[in-house]
């Protein structure tokens, strides 16, 4: 860990009712370290992207596993699940479905709010989903 990062760290339940409570903890915590409101609302909406999934889809048998980094250029997020994985190929650029589908558009708009981005899958293994930004100067949002 670096000096200057601060970390969060903790699990949730994969339940849907728990997203929300996770997502305002991850806002309220990088709120706390100085990250402005334009890339906090870019960094929550995908993160809360990748917890929906994860609970979604990943039929997890333990909590998902949830640490949030903020350094001051910086911030990232892990969202690792131990779930049933998938074949990760298919996410390199993940494209917007079609207007009319119902589904698909989770990991495109993570990708789209984040300027690091990566899964890692496995087939019986979970999911890691990696999401950052580079902050746009931080305070300048909140000064105005």
């Amino acid at each position: 860990m670096n000096i200057s990062e601060a970390v969060l760290d903790f699990r949730v339940r994969p339940e849907p009712d728990r997203s929300r409570g996770a997502r305002d903890a991850i806002v309220r915590f990088a709120r706390s370290n100085g990250v402005g409101d334009d890339d906090l609302a870019y960094f929550a909406m995908a993160v809360g992207e990748a917890l929906a999934n994860a609970v979604e889809h990943a039929r997890a048998a333990v909590p998902i596993a949830v640490e949030v980094r903020v350094a001051p250029d910086r911030i990232l997020a892990l969202v690792q699940d131990n779930g049933v994985g998938f074949e990760a190929r298919l996410v390199a650029e993940p494209k917007l479905p079609e207007l009319e589908a119902e589904r698909g558009r989770g990991l495109p708009i993570m990708r789209r709010c984040c300027d690091i981005f990566a899964v890692n899958s496995l087939p019986g293994k979970g999911t890691a989903v990696v999401l950052g930004r580079y902050l746009r100067r931080a305070h300048a949002s909140n000064a105005a």
